[in-house]
């Protein structure tokens, strides 16, 4: 079952995330859980604190479509600065230009505690990056200047309050 998807600046997505222990059937659930949210939203990744769960774990989606799961990644490389165009499902309807690294390498378990490394670059890496940010509890927009950030802090937060009152 899909879960809703927290909006910024909800405190769960602006801390640092808990690391995974468990491989088991939690995770499984959790993960499922995750891709729904992320399909229904229309997304191309999505961490576990973006639905409420302050874990270390995030789905990223490939370009043709499917996604794989990053359980405790690090990025361990990071070349060629680019500035990129971005958004995300915690701060919906927002796209602003965000710097990054147009090759990453990271280093990340999966949802049975393999141990992987791997090399990305343009849209992959994009998404890795975005993904191990909001791990790491920060969001695109901390990338953008003070102005650009109170402005939509300021509508997240009506946004926000819209949702709480459809949910009474």
């Amino acid at each position: 079952m899909a879960r809703d998807i927290v909006i910024w600046p909800h405190k769960v997505l602006t801390s640092s995330t808990k690391p995974v222990t468990d491989f088991g059937p939690s995770l499984e659930k959790l993960l499922e859980e995750m891709a729904e949210s992320m399909k229904e939203a229309e997304g191309i990744g999505i961490a576990a604190n973006q639905v409420g769960e302050p874990l270390r774990v995030a789905l990223v989606g490939r370009e043709d479509g499917t996604s794989f799961e990053i359980v405790n990644p690090q990025i361990l490389e990071k070349t060629e600065k680019v500035t990129l165009e971005e958004g995300c499902l915690s701060v919906p309807r927002e796209w602003e230009k965000c710097p990054r690294f147009h090759k990453v390498k990271v280093r990340y378990q999966d949802k049975t505690g393999e141990w992987h490394e791997l090399e990305a670059e343009g849209r992959l890496a994009h998404v890795l990056q975005h993904e191990i940010d909001h791990l790491d509890g920060h969001v695109f927009v901390d990338h953008l200047s003070s102005l650009k950030r109170t402005l939509i802090l300021d509508r997240m937060k009506k946004l926000q309050k819209v949702k709480a009152r459809q949910k009474d």
